[in-house]
């Protein structure tokens, strides 16, 4: 195997694993959930380290490990937004009948802490490693955020799989500010962008040195995967079974789409900005 198809495996297992551990983890009882918080912010200070002590290496080594402690501080904040400890203001369901504008104050107050929380670990895990000679933890950080941005979006204007389905009963609220449509203006640039990113980063991977080809391939996977998750939210066809091991009894439960307030659905962009301007 080479070492850009070696690259591409291990990011592939990280995504797939990772995604699963954070389901499986969100799954467990009230007070577990509480103690895998406390074992991830344990893990969350071992990363911040692992970023620091990378950043001066020049190996493939340093790669991985770079990468794997950028995955670490990303499950740290999916962890803590999906058990309901860093969410945002606004903790209540989205009324029927509200303008666009109104719409997307909302949801923002609902995840704001998360997004600020986010921006602020990108920001450290930068300066921890800026100017070093491995930088793909924060690369992997910066890119994750993007990638998640773009499907937030997707999914607050309108996609066929917005998968609120796998919200713990908790954050079933933040369902009411999803829209369900079959597309929205957005999704083809986001879609387009995900795989020029990708595109990209495998070919400069082709022309780099062995270390530096191996950070370009692991971030081609993860823009890749990118482009694959933004595929899932409009293709007819569910990607749960992927991590049905991690769901447990829930795999065979999930709905759907939960019913959200008739003015959200398939609603295109362009319908709910003209109502906007009316109002």
């Amino acid at each position: 195997m080479t070492a850009n198809a070696l690259a591409i495996a291990a990011t592939l297992f990280a995504w797939w694993f990772g995604t699963g551990a954070i389901f499986w983890l969100n799954g467990l009882p009230r007070r577990a959930r509480r103690r895998s918080v406390t074992a991830a912010s344990g893990l969350l200070v071992v990363a911040l380290a692992g970023i620091a002590a990378t950043a001066s290496e020049t190996s493939a080594g340093a790669v991985y490990l770079s990468f794997a402690c950028g995955l670490m501080v990303w499950a740290w904040v999916e962890l803590t937004f999906l058990t309901g400890l860093i969410t945002g203001p606004n903790r209540a369901a989205a009324p029927a009948g509200l303008s666009l504008a109104a719409r997307f104050r909302l949801a923002v107050g609902a995840i704001l802490w998360h997004e600020l929380t986010i921006l602020a670990l990108t920001a450290l895990v930068f300066a921890l490693s800026w100017g070093g000679a491995t930088m793909t933890g924060a690369w992997t950080m910066l890119l994750l955020w993007a990638m998640r941005t773009s499907t937030k979006l997707n999914i607050f204007l309108g996609v066929r799989n917005t998968y609120a389905g796998l919200l713990p009963e908790h954050m079933r609220y933040l369902a009411s500010h999803f829209s369900a449509g079959r597309m929205n203006p957005l999704f083809p640039p986001a879609f387009a962008a995900a795989l020029l990113a990708a595109v990209l980063l495998f070919a400069a991977a082709a022309e780099a040195s062995p270390v530096d080809a191996t950070a370009l391939a692991i971030l081609g996977t993860l823009a890749a995967l990118g482009a694959l998750e933004h595929a899932f939210l409009v293709l007819p066809i569910r990607s749960e079974a992927l991590w049905s091991w991690s769901l447990g009894g829930r795999a065979g439960h999930l709905p759907d789409e939960p019913s959200q307030p008739s003015s959200h659905r398939r609603a295109p962009l362009a319908r709910a900005v003209a109502h906007t301007e009316a109002t």
